[in-house]
C-alpha cells in the first residue's frame, strides 16, 4: 500500500508538470499538427500512467481520469478544442491543471456549452445515493445468498452510484477551489426515456461531451459532404460508440491486465446500432407518435441492464473486482492501523524524552 501511495504522488507530479508545459504553449504555438507533435509524448505518458498501479480502485480512477479523459483533452487542446481551450479554463494555471486532470468541465458563458439545469428537482439527494451505495456494497458481501442475476443488478447500482459520487465529489472539490460553475456529470440516468436520452443527456456527460468533440463532430462533418446530413449523423453516432467501446476495453485492461474479449466493444456497438435505429425511426415518424414515459423509461432501462448482463459484465467479472475490492479494503484498514500505531508510539517516545 505504501508503494501504491508513492506511485500516486509520482503520478501527481508527472501529470502536473505535463499540464504546466501545455499551459505554457497554449498561446505561443498555433493549433494544429505542430502542437499535436509537442503534446504527443504527454498523451502517450497519460495512457501509460495507469499501468503503474496495482490496486483496483486506483487503476479504475486513474485509468478513467488520466488514461482516457485527460489524454483526450490533450488531443482536443492540440487542435484548439475542448475543455482546456475554453476562456475560463485557460485563464489561469490552477484552473488549467484541475480541468486537465479531473473529470470536470467549466461552464463558459461565452461558449456554446450546455448550461447545467440548477433548478431541476433531483429525485435522489447525495445522502440518499450514499445510503444506497452502502446497501449495495453490503449486498455484494452477501452475494452468495442471491441469484446470479440479482448480483448483476446490484453491480449495476454500484457502478452508477460509485461513478456519480466519485465524479460528483471531484467536481465539488474543483468548484470549491475554483469558484466557478461546472457542467454536470450525470442527470439521473434511471429516468431516461430513450437510448438517445440516456447516452446523450443523462449518462456520464463529461465523456459524452469529449466524444462529441473528438469523434462525433469530425465524423459527421466529413460524412455530411458525401452522404448528406441525416445519414452522416447516424454514421457518426456509430463511430462514436465504437471509440467508446475501445476505450472501455482499455479501462478493462488497466483493471485486469487480461487480453480483451471484445465483449464490451460489442456492447457499445449494439447500443450504437439501436440508437441509430431509434434516430432513424424518430426522423421518419416525427411527432406523430410518442409513447408515454411510463412505457419508455422501463423499456430503456431494461434494455440497458439486459445488454449489460449479456456483454458488459462477463468481461468485467473476469478480473474478480468484488474479491479484489474487499482485499484492498482490508489492506487499507491494516495500513491505517499500522500508521496510527506508529504515530502513537512516536508520540509516547517523544513524551518520555521530554520528561
Amino acid at each position: 500500500m505504501a508503494a501504491e501511495i508513492l506511485i500516486f504522488l509520482q503520478t501527481l507530479l508527472q501529470v502536473s508538470s505535463s499540464l504546466c508545459f501545455c499551459f505554457s504553449i497554449r498561446n505561443s504555438i498555433p493549433n494544429g499538427f505542430l502542437k499535436f507533435l509537442l503534446i504527443l509524448p504527454f498523451f502517450l505518458l497519460f495512457l501509460y500512467i495507469p499501468l503503474q498501479f496495482q490496486t483496483l480502485h486506483l487503476q479504475g480512477a486513474i485509468g478513467f481520469f488520466i488514461g482516457w479523459l485527460a489524454s483526450f483533452k490533450l488531443l482536443l487542446f492540440a487542435f484548439g478544442k475542448g475543455p482546456l481551450c475554453s476562456a475560463v479554463a485557460s485563464s489561469s494555471l490552477r484552473r488549467f491543471l484541475l480541468v486537465g486532470s479531473l473529470p470536470i468541465d467549466i461552464y463558459d458563458h461565452d461558449s456554446a456549452s450546455t448550461r447545467p439545469d440548477t433548478n431541476s428537482v433531483l429525485p435522489l439527494s447525495l445522502s440518499s445515493k450514499l445510503f444506497f451505495l452502502s446497501l449495495s456494497i453490503a449486498a455484494i458481501y452477501c452475494k452468495n445468498y442471491f441469484h446470479p442475476n440479482g448480483t448483476l443488478i446490484v453491480f449495476c447500482f454500484v457502478i452508477y452510484l460509485l461513478l456519480e459520487i466519485v465524479l460528483g465529489g471531484a467536481a465539488a472539490v474543483a468548484k470549491a477551489t475554483l469558484g466557478v460553475e461546472l457542467l454536470p456529470c450525470f442527470d439521473e440516468p434511471y429516468l431516461s426515456s430513450s437510448l438517445q436520452d440516456f447516452w446523450g443527456r443523462r449518462w456520464n456527460l463529461m465523456v459524452s461531451r469529449i466524444l462529441r468533440l473528438s469523434v462525433y463532430d469530425p465524423c459527421r462533418n466529413f460524412a455530411a459532404a458525401i452522404v448528406g446530413r441525416k445519414p452522416a449523423a447516424i454514421m457518426a453516432t456509430t463511430a462514436t460508440f465504437a471509440v467508446s467501446g475501445l476505450m472501455h476495453e482499455l479501462i478493462y485492461f488497466y483493471l485486469g491486465r487480461l487480453a480483451p474479449t471484445w465483449e464490451v466493444t460489442s456492447f457499445f456497438l449494439v447500443h450504437g446500432f439501436f440508437l441509430a435505429v431509434e434516430m432513424a425511426v424518430k426522423n421518419a415518424v416525427g411527432e406523430r407518435f410518442r409513447p408515454p414515459r411510463i412505457v419508455t423509461v422501463p423499456l430503456t432501462i431494461g434494455f440497458v441492464m439486459v445488454t449489460s448482463f449479456w456483454l458488459f459484465f462477463p468481461q468485467f467479472f473476469r478480473f474478480k473486482p468484488d474479491v479484489r475490492m474487499f482485499e484492498e479494503h482490508a489492506a487499507m484498514g491494516a495500513f491505517v492501523k499500522n500508521v496510527a500505531a506508529e504515530l502513537i508510539t512516536s508520540v509516547k517516545l517523544i513524551s518520555f524524552q521530554v520528561k
